[in-house]
């Protein structure tokens, strides 16, 4: 079976017009309709009048859907949806909403639970808020730390270059306590978290598939190189003496 859209994205332009606002968005509305609700398919009335034509999906791969795709794939499951996160960005006549959507969904005896995070373009047209743009992230299980001796982690502490454009770009790692961190010239600083004794990730992005930081040992297991590997992206930084 392909992944259909979420229904909540369809829904939650429906409630969003039918609370007859004439501002911009407002969460507290959006919260108290969608929360916890089983949502159903939006029909085809419901679609001509609150999704514009034009709507873009951009979600899983790399590809762009429009309405008509989107539409033909929803399908009621009973799943539940909890919104989190939710902010309301109000530009006039054009709105944008980011926020964390948890799907509950029955099947096979169990519940089978997906995060996925959104953000929908709304524009407001004849008097009422059309969905316009989608994209949405999903998920995925949170990577879990493993536990490495202080010394393990003393040895990745120092500074690492690289080039962009004929300039040097530095990072420092360091240890505090039983935490390791690392700072990029120009950027605040994150904490590492081991994932092995040499492959680690960022502590603000958990999720599996997220960035990963790469320590290369020589013969000696000392590091002599640090990659920064995100998606098809690869960085690699020199240890400096």
């Amino acid at each position: 079976m392909r992944n259909s859209i979420p229904a909540a994205a369809c829904a939650a332009a429906l409630m969003w017009s039918v609370t007859g606002m004439a501002a911009g968005p407002r969460d507290a509305v959006f919260l108290d309709l969608v929360k916890e609700r089983h949502i159903p398919p939006v029909s085809k009335e419901q679609w001509a009048r609150h999704i514009g034509e034009d709507c873009v999906w951009v979600g899983r791969g790399l590809r762009v859907a429009g309405r008509a795709e989107v539409q033909g794939l929803q399908l009621d499951t009973g799943k539940r949806v909890d919104i989190q996160d939710f902010t309301a960005h109000d530009y006039g006549d054009v709105a944008v909403l980011t926020y964390l959507v948890i799907e509950h969904q029955p099947q096979d005896g169990r519940e089978v639970t997906t995060r996925l995070r959104k953000m929908d373009t709304y524009a407001s047209r004849d008097g009422r808020w059309q969905l316009i743009g989608n994209a949405e992230v999903v998920g995925r299980p949170d990577r879990k730390p493993v536990t490495l001796d202080d010394a393990v982690l003393d040895r990745y502490a120092g500074r690492y270059v690289t080039t962009f454009d004929g300039k040097p770009i530095h990072t420092r790692v360091w240890r505090e306590g039983n935490r390791l961190f690392a700072q990029t010239d120009g950027q605040e600083p994150g904490e590492l978290l081991p994932l092995s004794p040499t492959v680690f990730f960022d502590a603000s992005q958990p999720e599996e598939g997220g960035p990963e930081n790469i320590f290369v040992l020589d013969a000696r297991g000392q590091p002599t190189e640090w990659i920064y590997r995100d998606g098809a992206t690869e960085i690699r930084s020199r240890r400096l003496p």
